[in-house]
């Protein structure tokens, strides 16, 4: 495929130097820092994070490496792939925030470049550049690589398999070459079903069909590999799959049926929301580029397709992007389950639309990001000297307020780096606006973070357990600690291990329902066994608490945040040994 006419190199300069060479070294050692370094700064939050750290660190300890358990509950909701990796990272590394945010983090990282690498193949030399600019930077994608869910896992393989499919089908891939991308993208998706299950054949599937027909390019199916592809998807999926049917009859149920039939057809999941529930979260992902996806969108799908002889049409790399983007969201937007994280793999596609279709030799269109930038910043800086001054601020608990402050920073760094990347477009240096803008993000969402690290105490529980363990250590499991009426996923991965729940399902009643033992069904039994310990501690809601207290139930507090109060059976203080891998 011929390199899009419309789109020129972002700056036209001579070959890389020394000098140049240097500043990409710097540039990259800088990204490298913003990805991966506060990544362990702030507690993990319930329940996505608390959920997703615990599983891998409950195979790890019990050795049971098929079948995922939550708080000692089988779990079926999503497949083990990024449980595995994340189990190894903690035999390696150690338990703690880092080590279970490493696999998005690092997935993230390696989709940028992926599309970097794809880039270069696709369009000028300066687009190498220019989507990861545009990629790193976008709030969302950073965001996604920052926050432990499965959905960056996903987004990475459906990403690979995009880039891996475009890239077998160019002019001048040999037949062998082009055999090779289109199982690595058959490869890919089958990690992705392992990673999240069949919304990875599923998304590919219906972007290609719909590619297919709005291009009448029958020829396409002809080059996909079929047969050796599904054999490839089979080998990497099935194993696991019938492994885990074996062990546990009640899994094809749950994981086919009720997780994926069930949670796209009906409001179960409470996830509900809606038709255009994902439009401002994609405006508000792609910031400060959001500006751009417009122009962007109607050039792609504008652009006509080469002709290629003996073969049918080339593939229209444009449209497939945006054919790709609007697949994702609008397969999400028509499910009864939405969550913002699950357009993730709609946001590489739209990066490398705008680094083909962006003419930044345009003024105006230099200037359009800087613009968004300093506007956005400026809103959020006004709002809070004009909250402050209204009295907005003056009910917020602690832990909200020192949110509100880190703000600020937030706020002025978009709107300093902003007004200089419009000055930089001014000039001509769309390169260095770019790098400015870029540059200016990345820093304002490392202020935003360092604001979430307060807000801890409403969405982690590290702090209330520590109050119990101290730095490194765990409670053996012969001192029981129970969870009344209320549960965080957070709880059992600080602890180290299972607690006992109380008169609480949630999304465990399955494998509450499978193993019943384990749990107390109601308050009362509850307070019959802890009359009978010697030493426990238990978790409760306020509420419950002074319940508790009136009905002279012994017990004492030993901490509180602002939604749970962590007691104690006996005077704590004791030292235990580790039973089970220490939670750093």
């Amino acid at each position: 495929m011929q390199a899009n006419p419309e789109v020129p190199r972002v700056e036209n300069s001579p070959p890389i130097n020394s000098h140049q060479r240097l500043l990409a070294i710097v540039l990259f050692a800088g990204l490298i820092v913003a990805w991966f370094g506060l990544i362990e700064l702030r507690g993990l939050f319930q329940p996505d994070e608390g959920r997703y750290a615990e599983i891998p660190l409950a195979m790890f300890n019990s050795g049971d490496w098929v079948t995922p358990r939550l708080n000692g509950f089988k779990y079926f909701e999503k497949p083990p792939l990024q449980y595995w990796i994340t189990a190894a990272t903690y035999a390696l590394f150690g338990a703690d925030e880092w080590t279970a945010r490493l696999w998005p983090a690092l997935t993230g990282f390696l989709g940028i470049a992926i599309v970097a690498l794809t880039g270069k193949r696709l369009a000028p030399a300066a687009s190498v550049f220019v989507p990861v600019a545009v990629l790193c930077s976008s709030w969302g994608y950073f965001v996604g690589g920052q926050v432990l869910t499965l959905d960056m896992g996903l987004s990475f393989f459906l990403t690979a398999a995009l880039c891996a499919f475009v890239l077998s089908q160019q002019p001048d891939a040999v037949p062998g070459t082009q055999r090779r991308w289109m199982l690595g993208c058959w490869a890919a998706i089958g990690l992705g079903v392992l990673s999240k299950g069949l919304v990875a054949i599923v998304l590919p599937s219906l972007a290609l069909a719909a590619y297919v027909l709005l291009q009448r390019d029958w020829r396409l199916v002809r080059r996909l590999e079929l047969m050796r592809g599904i054999a490839l998807l089979a080998v990497i999926t099935v194993p696991w799959f019938l492994l885990v049917q074996a062990r546990n009859p009640e899994f094809f149920h749950f994981f086919f049926i009720r997780e994926h039939l069930e949670r796209f057809a009906l409001p179960n999941h409470h996830r509900t929301g809606p038709w255009w529930y994902f439009l401002p979260i994609v405006a508000l992902a792609m910031l400060p580029w959001t500006a751009l996806l417009p122009r962007v969108c109607v050039r792609a799908w504008r652009h006509p397709t080469t002709p290629r002889a003996n073969v049918g049409p080339a593939l229209n790399v444009d449209r497939l992007l945006l054919i790709w983007a609007v697949v994702i969201v609008g397969f999400f937007s028509a499910s009864s389950s939405k969550l913002p994280a699950y357009i993730l793999p709609a946001l590489p596609a739209l990066a490398l639309l705008i680094a083909r279709n962006v003419h930044w030799n345009d003024t105006r269109t230099r200037l359009t990001a800087p613009l968004t930038m300093t506007l956005v910043g400026a809103a959020t800086a006004t709002a809070l000297v004009t909250g402050a001054r209204a009295g907005w601020f003056g009910e917020m608990n602690a832990p909200d307020l020192q949110v509100i402050e880190w703000l600020r920073p937030f706020g002025w760094t978009l709107t300093v780096a902003g007004v200089i990347a419009a000055i930089l477009a001014l000039r001509g240096a769309a390169g260095r606006a770019m790098l400015t803008i870029a540059a200016g993000s990345l820093l304002a969402l490392q202020f935003l973070q360092f604001g979430l690290h307060r807000t801890d105490e409403r969405y982690s529980s590290e702090r209330l357990v520590d109050s119990i363990l101290g730095e490194k250590r765990t409670l053996p499991v012969s001192i029981h600690v129970y969870s009344v009426e209320t549960f965080d996923d957070t709880v059992p991965f600080y602890l180290g291990r299972p607690i006992t729940l109380v008169s609480y399902r949630g999304e465990l009643g399955p494998g509450i329902a499978a193993e019943p033992e384990k749990f107390i069904a109601s308050t009362a039994e509850f307070v019959e066994r802890w009359k009978g310990e010697s030493q426990a501690y238990a978790i409760m809601t306020p509420a419950m608490y002074d319940a508790m207290l009136r009905a002279h139930l012994p017990m004492h507090e030993v901490s509180r945040d602002l939604r749970r109060v962590l007691v104690a059976r006996a005077p704590h203080g004791r030292v235990f040994r580790a039973s089970t891998m220490p939670v750093h």
